[in-house]
């Protein structure tokens, strides 16, 4: 059996700073749309 590198690599990095930049859309995305009277899921 292969034992897999378990080492994390730059593209485990870049994978972290793209889900948090798309988490942080999110975020302000919802506050803008709170400016406009939206009130989210009901």
């Amino acid at each position: 059996m292969s034992q897999q590198n378990s080492d994390p690599t730059i593209y485990d990095g870049l994978m972290f700073v793209a889900l948090a930049a798309v988490i942080v859309g999110i975020v302000f995305l919802v506050l803008t749309l709170g400016q406009y009277g939206w009130s989210g899921p009901s």
